[in-house]
Parts: structure tokens; C-alpha cells; sequence
């Protein structure tokens, strides 16, 4: 036989053994073969099942809440409760409790009430489940920056009436998150993510209660305040932006 009839013939049989084994594997494959692809799998163009990338679950978001405005009214001769309430068309009940008093008579000259009113629409975004707010708003030129004041502890040795009143100051938005409100026995109070306005206002009560946009609650079983003593308010770098001494 001629030398190229042998190399043909050797390149015949290396095909056909070939072809055998390609079918041989392909009729393996078709028996054994899962009857559908993984749950979530992506058959990509290449053939290859890439398992789909794992849920990492939706962010949570940011809950801000609008301020609560307060307005100030120094009790007068010859005032009552009542006539306080109709002046600013509120109920009774509701001076009652904005300012931690069971009795409507236990009012006297000199004293502050406080009168919750209606809030200014908050700024575009700054809804409930918001986008976050900036953590140094821009201010106008000569503006003061944004920021609290104790304005006052109410209700001292009374579980149920007890407080700390704190006022917003300053221009542009205050974020009160991981600021901190203290005493002088180590006992501390930090801010949860809350959003104050101008104007605005919010009451931390020393006993457990249903969180509003203008109540916080510490928690505790027994009154914490008491005459002679210091409350503190720090920022979320532990600086000291406000005190107040109780008469």
C-alpha cells in the first residue's frame, strides 16, 4: 500500500473513533443530566450556569421626622388654662399633656405653657423613609448653624410628668442621631435618627411611652431629675452644646 493511502486510512479511524466517543459522552449526558437548571440560575450565551448573585436584602431607610413647632406663653394675672386653649384653639387636653400637668388649676403667674401648633410643610425629601439628609447642611453667609437648647426640665420627681423640654436654634436643618442627653449620675440618653426644623422642638420624658415627632422616651422606672442638678447635651462628637441647671 502507498505511504499516502496509510496516512489517509490512519485519519479515517482516528474520525470515526472520535465521533464515537463525542456520541458516547452526549447519550451519557442526556440520561444523567438534571431535568432543569438550578432555581435562580442565568444560562449565560457562553452555555455556562452562573448561579444568580445573593439577595443582599433592600437598604433600609432613613426614617426623618418632621418637626413639631412649640410656641411659648407666659402664664398672667388672672389667666386660666382654658382661656390659654381658646387663644390658640386647642383643646385642654391636649395643653394638659404638651406640658406633663394633670391639673388644668395648677397654673401660675410667670409660668411657660407650651402650645403645640401646626408644623411648616418640611423641605422637599425630608418626608418619613426620605432620602438622607445631608450631615453639614450649607448655610447662608453670617447664618447661625443649626442646634439645641435645654430649655427646660419639667415636672421633677414625677415619673409620669417628668422631662426634659429641648428647643432647636440656629438656621438650616439639625440632626439629633447619637447626640446624647445626660445627668449627674452617669445616667444617658442618646438620640435616635430625628430631624429638627426651625422652630422646632422635642420633649425626652424620663418613664416608657409611645415615641411621637415631639416625644422621646428614656425608659426608666423611677423620676431622675432633681432640684440643684445639671443636664447636658452633647453633639454626636461628644462636644457640650447645652446645660441647664435645675432651680
Amino acid at each position: 500500500m502507498q505511504p499516502w493511502k496509510r496516512v489517509l486510512l490512519f485519519l479515517l479511524i482516528n474520525i470515526v473513533v472520535s465521533a464515537a466517543t463525542t456520541l458516547t459522552v452526549l447519550l451519557i449526558w442526556d440520561v444523567t443530566r438534571p431535568s432543569g437548571l438550578p432555581s435562580g440560575a442565568d444560562f449565560s450565551s457562553s452555555g455556562v450556569v452562573a448561579p444568580s448573585p445573593p439577595d443582599q436584602g433592600t437598604p433600609a431607610a432613613i426614617s426623618v421626622t418632621p418637626a413639631i413647632l412649640m410656641d411659648e406663653y407666659i402664664v398672667r394675672e388672672g389667666d386660666t388654662l382654658g382661656q390659654i386653649a381658646d387663644k390658640y384653639k386647642v383643646s385642654v387636653e391636649t395643653l394638659l399633656k404638651a406640658n406633663g400637668l394633670k391639673d388644668p388649676n395648677a397654673i401660675s403667674v410667670g409660668m411657660a405653657i407650651y402650645i403645640p401648633i401646626t408644623p411648616e410643610a418640611p423641605p422637599s425629601g425630608a418626608k418619613g423613609t426620605a432620602t438622607p439628609l445631608a450631615a453639614t447642611p450649607t448655610l447662608a453667609p453670617g447664618a447661625q448653624p443649626p442646634s439645641a437648647v435645654i430649655n427646660s426640665v419639667i415636672g421633677i420627681g414625677d415619673l409620669t410628668a417628668e422631662r426634659v423640654f429641648i428647643t432647636r436654634v440656629g438656621t438650616g436643618v439639625l440632626l439629633l442621631k447619637d447626640w446624647r442627653l445626660t445627668d449627674e449620675d452617669g445616667n444617658v440618653f442618646v438620640f435616635p435618627e430625628l430631624a429638627l426644623y426651625e422652630d422646632g422642638a422635642i420633649n425626652v420624658w424620663t418613664t416608657t411611652g409611645t415615641v411621637t415627632p415631639v416625644d422621646l422616651y428614656w425608659g426608666l422606672a423611677t423620676p431622675l431629675w432633681r432640684s440643684g442638678e445639671t443636664a447636658t447635651l452633647s453633639n454626636e462628637r461628644g462636644e457640650v452644646v447645652s446645660t441647664y441647671t435645675i432651680p
